[in-house]
């Protein structure tokens, strides 16, 4: 049964506030007899469950009212979230370290790169396979496809 006293109105909202009850609470031990007997309730008993029967729909539709807010809220602080997170990235790619290496810096990189590979007696070198230097140097980014297309040395050593 309800405690319609603990019953209030919120101040921000005018929305019934219901206090949380606690984990522990279940049924009486009365009503849980009712339920599983067919005996009528006593006459204190009958009007007891006709105000549950008469407040409790009233509080069902308070509290499905703020569900919907909550899931509201919810729905805009997770878009919120999402576009701060968006911008953090955004801001973080645009402001990467690497984006301020000089290209002649970049040339030296991409030019060791491919000298590791470039042993003619190694079996794993294959200059014409797309997943290595310094085709692979070509689909990081277009700066770094134009440096390394602008960079003869890393196309001297192919391999047919």
């Amino acid at each position: 049964m309800t405690d319609t006293s603990a019953v209030r109105l919120c101040t921000n909202c005018t929305l019934l506030l219901v206090p949380p009850k606690e984990a522990n609470e279940t049924r009486t031990p009365r009503v849980s007899e009712l339920l599983h007997q067919n005996q009528p309730p006593l006459d204190r008993e009958i009007s007891d469950l006709r105000r549950v029967l008469q407040d409790t729909p009233i509080v069902l539709r308070d509290l499905d009212q703020k569900i919907a807010w909550a899931r509201e809220t919810l729905d805009n602080l997770l878009s919120a979230r999402n576009q701060a997170q968006s911008h953090f990235e955004d801001a973080e790619a645009i402001l990467h370290p690497l984006r301020c290496v000089p290209n002649e810096v970049l040339f030296e990189v991409f030019q060791n790169c491919s000298q590791i590979l470039e042993d003619p007696l190694d079996d794993f070198f294959d200059s014409l396979n797309p997943r290595m230097a310094p085709w692979v140097l070509t689909h990081v980014c277009r700066r770094w496809r134009q440096l390394s297309l602008q960079s003869p040395r890393l196309w001297t050593c192919l391999l047919l």
